[in-house]
């Protein structure tokens, strides 16, 4: 019935050539190719690389593959907001949170801790009011544990969503820092070589610190993609450092995470 409708129908209807049918075929097999490719790249973006789109939890994966002893992590929020507004948080911390008051002649500072036995790891808040009401206030934010886990990483995420929505806004800048335990078989360039395969470390630099009294031994510098934040060094993009860390015994960790604050630890 159908081909005698569209055989006797009034529409016109033009048959294709056995060159033109050829050529079709091959357009729509290369644009069935290209399609195929486009999933093909996508699937191995996405399978290709293991990380979760959070440093620490990046950070903290990266430790448990590799099967590394925890001296501690630490992640900060840092941010700047108007002293009114900041004023409004100490109020709404202090709700919740026990106030500790710091106060010279150019700021106050205002902590509230969130600690508990058993949890896996607590939360300093700290808001910093200057005297002078023209300045910014600063409010930092440290989440800070011992260990790493799945579920410590999945309570960890649960809990800095919560403070950003609750204490904090999109502009806020976020630092991470993992220290490992030194071993016999654990160096500097065990942890370099490591992290440059697992988060495809590019633009690496070394650097030895010859301060003297100096805690820090060497520092490397690279970029990985995966992290959104960086800075320029040398005119190459950082935003991974590991460093070595001797403590007055001759102690020796490593430390990776994010550069800027990991100096000051």
């Amino acid at each position: 019935m159908f081909h005698k409708i569209l055989f006797h129908s009034n529409f016109p209807f033009t048959q294709a050539s056995p060159l033109q049918a050829f050529q079709n075929r091959g357009q729509r097999n290369k644009q069935a190719i290209c399609f195929l490719l486009l999933i093909c790249f996508f699937v191995n973006q996405a399978f290709s690389q293991p990380y979760q789109e959070d440093e620490m939890q990046d950070l903290g994966a990266f430790a448990m593959s590799n099967d590394w002893n925890i001296d501690f992590w630490e992640v900060t929020m840092k941010e700047q907001m108007a002293a009114e507004e900041a004023q409004h948080l100490v109020q709404q911390l202090e709700a919740t949170y026990t106030l500790q008051e710091d106060k010279d002649e150019n700021r106050i500072k205002y902590t509230f801790e969130s600690r508990h036995k058993e949890d896996p790891f607590y939360v300093i808040y700290n808001v910093i009011l200057p005297v002078d009401k023209e300045e910014p206030a600063e409010v930092i934010v440290v989440m800070h544990g011992t260990d790493w886990n799945n579920q410590i990483s999945q309570k960890y995420q649960k809990e800095k969503r919560a403070v950003q929505k609750n204490y904090l806004t999109k502009e806020t800048q976020l630092y991470t820092c993992l220290s490992i335990q030194d071993s016999d078989i654990m160096n500097h360039d065990v942890i370099l070589n490591e992290a440059a395969t697992y988060f495809n470390i590019e633009h690496i630099s070394t650097k030895n610190d010859n301060i003297e009294n100096s805690r820090i031994e060497k520092s490397t510098y690279g970029y990985t993609k995966t992290w959104e934040q960086f800075y320029f060094m040398e005119n190459d993009p950082k935003n991974v450092q590991i460093t070595t860390v001797a403590d007055r015994q001759g102690e020796k960790s490593f430390m990776i995470g994010t550069p800027i604050l990991i100096n000051e630890y």
